[in-house]
């Protein structure tokens, strides 16, 4: 597999399974995954000045382009050798180098409206921009250099924690909440290898939690679409998820010791980026297993505590969303032909309460609940004016549930998945911890954060989202992380 075929393959897929063009396009003009290419990183930016992506590059003095190198402190090592400053020494070589270098004071850069600010008011003028680091650099790249004039952007990837190098949105915080909006297709992205296997195991491990969102997203995705809430389904998208799961059962195990492995979780997270690009929405990727994980950095973020890492608890809540799914099969399929008579939209004022009474704890000042309160009063409106296709739908249950099951698996799978390839499977193996009583506090509530509809929204309308109903979700993706890490155990 040659370090294009990510990006030309999705463009083979999509060809196929969208002929009429009606997904967006992928801008992403290619990827470069393999070991030793943190030498390619000039040369990438020369060709990308050449081809009229911006100015031409010149050879000598102040006539060279400036570029500019958009990097947070922390400090990322290769074979002992500084990663940020080998990128610089070979940019050198032939731009004049501006280092722009975002520090917030938190342990953790934030892609806060501060920090955009920052770092657009740092590249303004060059010719390029180059981000080196995680996703949070990335993202804050990709605004900066398209509020820069649309600059060519080059994004070298130093550890395989999430899939956002390779999409063309951003996620930002916005009133203390975590909002993903539009920005840019980076023009390359270029993942060496070598320095993503140095980075701590933490790192890839999440970055093999984040891809289990596959496992469940699509269906919440799916179910929003039949019941005419989200109009943005289309089936094409899956067909690419099918390229990132590939052998996924025989590579995850090797993560942390196989560099093979690496390279395969790099290039999934490749594709699930780019998925979420030409979708047009990241519902596809994204449904109660990162609204869980988004309540948790809220959570912390409000506290000042550490935030943990993005896809260690995407992983984790994929379980309980998994196991929130199975509820819904398994209540659906007793309530029989009485499920439409169950259904209750709720009063706005009511909801509204209800927002602003569960964010509370983490925000008694309100902005937090206000914020979350206008995402969720237009999800509100969406699903009452999808009323009549709620029933039918209801009415029609049975027939939908088959392909619904096609787009998630069980808790046990993903449990498994996760303990094989060392990965935290239960939300006690998350680190930093996160206390019992907040787990169920997100987990309640993770609905009433974002205008996204999820299995635990149609649970709510139906009445099956009780405190003793959350209970028995928890405890399902529990039992389903014990048996699997006792499997393991008794393998071993």
């Amino acid at each position: 597999m040659t370090d294009t075929d990510v990006v030309r393959r999705a463009r083979d897929v999509l060809a196929r399974h969208d002929p009429d063009g009606r997904l967006p396009h992928c801008r992403l003009r290619r990827t470069a995954i393999g070991a030793d290419q943190l030498d390619a990183v000039a040369a990438t930016v020369a060709e990308l000045l050449a081809d009229g992506a911006g100015s031409s590059p010149g050879t000598d003095g102040e006539r060279r382009p400036e570029v500019a190198l958009l990097v947070d402190p922390v400090r990322i090592l290769r074979d002992g050798t500084d990663v940020k400053q080998r990128v610089a020494d070979a940019l050198s070589g032939s731009f004049r180098v501006r280092r722009v270098v975002l520090d917030d004071g938190h342990a953790e850069l934030h892609a806060d409206e501060d920090a955009i600010a920052r770092a657009t008011a740092g590249v303004q003028g060059v010719a390029a921009v180059v981000s080196v680091g995680g996703g949070t650099i990335t993202d804050i790249g990709k605004l900066a250099s398209r509020d820069a004039g649309g600059v060519p952007f080059v994004v070298v990837q130093t550890a395989a924690s999430v899939d956002g190098f390779t999409d063309d949105v951003s996620v930002v915080l916005r009133s203390g909440v975590k909002r993903t909006i539009p920005s840019r297709w980076p023009d390359v992205v270029i993942s060496d290898v070598g320095t993503i296997a140095q980075a701590p195991p933490a790192m890839n491990r999440a970055g093999y939690g984040e891809i289990n969102s596959m496992f469940t997203a699509p269906a919440d995705w799916r179910l929003a679409n039949l019941l005419g809430i989200d109009p943005s389904f289309h089936p094409a998208p899956i067909r690419l998820l099918e390229a990132v799961g590939e052998g996924i059962e025989e590579w995850s195990a090797g993560l942390g010791t196989d560099p093979s492995a690496t390279e395969r979780l790099t290039r999934a997270l490749a594709m699930r980026g780019i998925v979420t690009g030409v979708s047009g929405s990241t519902a596809s990727l994204s449904g109660v297993e990162h609204l869980v994980s988004h309540m948790f950095d809220l959570w912390n973020g409000q506290r000042r505590q550490p935030i943990g890492l993005h896809g260690a608890q995407v992983g984790v809540a994929s379980v309980a969303a998994a196991a929130a799914w199975e509820l819904l099969f398994e209540r659906a399929a007793s309530a029989g032909a009485a499920l439409p008579d169950l259904l209750r939209v709720p009063d706005p004022d009511r909801l509204r309460d209800r927002v602003r009474l569960a964010f509370d704890p983490a925000d008694p000042s309100g902005v937090i609940g206000a914020e979350c309160w206008n995402d969720v009063s237009r999800k509100l409106s969406a699903v009452t004016a999808a009323g009549d296709t709620v029933r039918d739908v209801l009415a029609r249950w049975e027939q939908h549930t088959a392909e619904l099951r096609t787009l998630v698996r069980t808790p046990d799978d993903i449990a498994r998945g996760l303990v094989a390839a060392g990965a935290a499977a239960t939300f006690e193996d998350l680190r930093p911890a996160v206390e019992p009583d907040v787990v169920r506090w997100a987990v309640t509530n993770c609905a009433l954060m974002r205008n996204r509809f999820t299995v635990v929204d149609l649970l709510s309308l139906l009445g099956w989202w009780e405190p003793d109903d959350v209970t028995a979700v928890l405890d399902r993706a529990r039992s389903a992380a014990t048996t699997a890490a006792v499997a393991v155990v008794d393998r071993g």
